[in-house]
């Protein structure tokens, strides 16, 4: 009221002033004494020299919201402005809510001996410029049109010259647009200024950072222990590339040892506020989303298509507002009515959006009831809902004036001058739990897969004993065979039974599928043969006793044969059943078509009967040769086995340059050759190889 009433009466005492000069001196007495904010700059603060030290700037400031640089100027006449007390913000004060430009100004006056002086300005919200009589000495940041502002205020120190000093400083603030975060008592000066000794003011800037990093040092270490752990993680991912729990384990940590170093930059070197953002925002994304996939894999959902579709939407949903809301920080300091909205609206999503975590953990537990998931799933839940909770109660502080925020802060363990919060208990508890949950998953794993492993070894010592590498010598013929897996165990197989009378039987064929399933059925096949060939040698009655036997229990499979008796003096019978024809000098024997084994119970396979000539030669093979494929997606196909075949290429020539072409399935190829009758009989020649696929 008082400062209203001196404003206007202002106009009418310069009117007097002129009118009746005698009057002059009376009326100049009696204003200055009943108005003493008339021609003064607010309350003078006047004190000694301090020296070696230093000493508070006590006593309000005057303040005035706008902007005028004749402001600066120790001419200018404020009387009119108002009274503010400089050790708390503007907005805890008379202007809630204020934004945009305001000027501070005091008048100095320091006294005594000689020497240097400085003044020690706090952090100030957001940006300002400071002016002693009139001359600038300094800035922190930028002011508008092209602001630029600090998420994290320092304290700064400027020369003042020379004592006795004496004059006007004057302080122009620039205060950023609020956010959804902000509350209304903010902006301006956050604490009392200093003067004093240049050196001592630099220490005691210097004195408040130590301890601001002194606080932090419990988060740094953790921090540095996380990142060394995310790193070696992300080693174990590239050494393999299957493991995708590696992978997601190593973004969530190397995020967080990010964020956790975040806060080591922004108190020894600040970061200007978009960056900050930048930084804060999109490294906490990958954490989150990180976090999610990590207990998707854990809880066995990454396999389900819906809820990779959730997750995958809910992602692009978090980073969309997330780059939205950083976005809008590029502009914000023309940020008006609709960058505000815009930020609280993003803010919602992106601060919702991570309570995905109880979802999964929710779901997670009710389907898998396995109690060691129990511990990560707590972690992840304590996690989720304190950080969700946390920063919700911080959103809109302006209008509901709540300060759950600031006692959410305040929760944790104080120990001596460290302080564990709540929030990094929780990121340390959470990092500890997923490290050993995850350690004990792979543990885990690595036995069920040594146990796989040992199973396969079993499957494939026993197919060798169904595939043996040796056969007996059958007087007249000789015989090469190769067979190549696509897998560490095959479903092709072949059999070469010896006859009492001479010749043998020759029986070739094709599983459908790999690996150990087709392996199985490939050692019923192999035992049902053996069984058979003691009651009958004909072609057709072995491939029908194959038939009835595998009926049922392919469980939807199949299986192909080709089955041949072939005697000592070169007579010939063989039927099929869904096999490819044996090629006789690159030529395919003439066999009816018949449907593979397995099929249907009343199947027939009817037989031919021929005569094998000396030097002649039958090749056998499956259908991984003629389905190899090469990088442009070419077959090998039946053209190039034929030509092999005529051009007399032994079976370990076909079935290598196939393998070369491009393997897709497995492979095997026999080659039976009747010997003219002045050669001596001579054992089989059997080689079998395996070979991992690699496709």
């Amino acid at each position: 009221m008082l400062r209203r009433t001196a404003g206007l009466l202002q106009p009418r005492l310069a009117r007097r002033l002129r009118a009746r000069p005698r009057a002059q001196a009376f009326l100049l007495l009696a204003g200055l004494f009943l108005f003493p904010a008339i021609g003064a700059h607010g309350q003078t603060f006047q004190t000694q020299n301090p020296g070696t030290g230093s000493v508070a700037v006590s006593g309000k400031w005057q303040f005035h919201t706008g902007d005028d640089l004749a402001w600066a100027s120790p001419a200018y006449n404020g009387s009119g402005w108002e009274q503010l007390r400089g050790d708390e913000p503007w907005g805890a004060q008379t202007h809630p809510g204020y934004t945009g430009f305001a000027w501070y100004r005091k008048l100095i006056d320091v006294t005594g001996s000689a020497g240097k002086l400085a003044i020690l300005i706090p952090p100030v919200d957001d940006a300002y410029e400071i002016y002693w009589n009139g001359k600038k000495i300094g800035s922190y940041g930028s002011l508008p049109p092209h602001a630029r502002w600090w998420a994290v205020g320092h304290s700064a120190v400027y020369p003042l010259g020379n004592v006795p000093a004496k004059g006007v400083l004057a302080l122009r603030v620039w205060k950023s647009a609020l956010s959804s975060f902000d509350p209304w008592e903010i902006g301006g000066l956050e604490g009392a200024t200093v003067i004093g000794n240049p050196s001592v003011l630099a220490m005691q800037a210097g004195a408040t950072r130590y301890q601001q990093e002194h606080r932090q040092l419990p988060q740094l270490l953790i921090g540095a222990v996380v990142l060394v752990a995310g790193l070696l993680t992300m080693v174990l991912f590239l050494r393999e590339r299957n493991q995708w729990l590696y992978l997601w384990l190593a973004v969530y940590l190397l995020a967080e040892g990010l964020l956790s170093f975040r806060v080591l930059d922004v108190i020894r070197y600040g970061l200007h506020f978009t960056a900050s953002q930048l930084y804060l925002q999109f490294v906490g994304s990958f954490q989150d989303i990180s976090l999610w996939l990590l207990l998707l894999t854990l809880f066995g959902f990454s396999r389900e298509r819906r809820w990779r579709r959730w997750t995958a939407g809910l992602a692009a949903l978090y980073l969309t507002a997330q780059a939205v809301d950083v976005t809008a920080m590029f502009f914000w300091q023309h940020g008006g009515l609709f960058l505000q909205w815009t930020d609280a609206i993003t803010t919602a999503i992106y601060v919702l959006t991570p309570l995905y975590i109880l979802f999964i953990v929710g779901f997670g537990l009710a389907r898998r009831k396995q109690m060691e998931l129990w511990p990560v799933a707590i972690a992840a839940f304590l996690y989720g809902l304190w950080n969700s909770v946390y920063q919700l109660s911080g959103q809109g502080k302006r209008f509901t004036h709540s300060t759950l925020d600031v006692q959410l802060a305040g929760w944790g363990i104080h120990i001596g001058s460290y302080t564990f919060s709540a929030t990094f208990l929780l990121d340390t508890l959470l990092f500890v739990v997923l490290l050993f949950t995850v350690t004990r998953q792979q543990y885990l794993e690595r036995r069920r897969q040594a146990q796989v492993e040992m199973e396969i070894k079993s499957a494939q010592e026993v197919q060798q004993v169904l595939v043996p590498e040796d056969v007996p010598a059958i007087p007249g013929f000789s015989i090469a065979s190769i067979y190549k897996p696509a897998t560490e165990v095959g479903g092709d197989f072949y059999q070469v039974i010896p006859l009492e009378q001479g010749g043998a039987l020759v029986v070739v064929g094709d599983v459908s599928g790999k690996g150990l399933k087709a392996a199985m059925v490939v050692s019923l096949i192999v035992g049902t043969l053996r069984t058979l060939a003691d009651y009958t040698q004909e072609p057709g009655e072995i491939l029908r006793g194959l038939n009835r036997r595998l009926i049922g229990r392919t469980q939807g499979g199949f299986a192909t044969c080709v089955a041949m008796r072939i005697d000592a003096d070169g007579s010939a019978a063989i039927a099929t059943a869904g096999h490819f024809s044996p090629l006789r000098e690159g030529k395919e024997l003439p066999l009816e078509g018949a449907l593979p084994l397995g099929i249907t119970p009343d199947a027939t396979y009817e037989q031919i009967v021929f005569r094998m000539e000396e030097n002649e030669t039958l090749t056998f093979y499956t259908d991984g040769i003629v389905e190899a494929r090469n990088g442009q997606g070419e077959l090998f196909g039946f053209d190039r086995v034929r030509e092999m075949s005529r051009a007399g290429s032994s079976a370990v020539q076909v079935a290598e340059e196939a393998s070369a072409f491009g393997q897709d399935d497995d492979i095997t190829v026999l080659t039976l050759t009747r010997l003219a009758a002045s050669e001596p009989a001579r054992a089989a020649a059997v080689k079998l190889t395996t070979q991992i696929a690699t496709g």
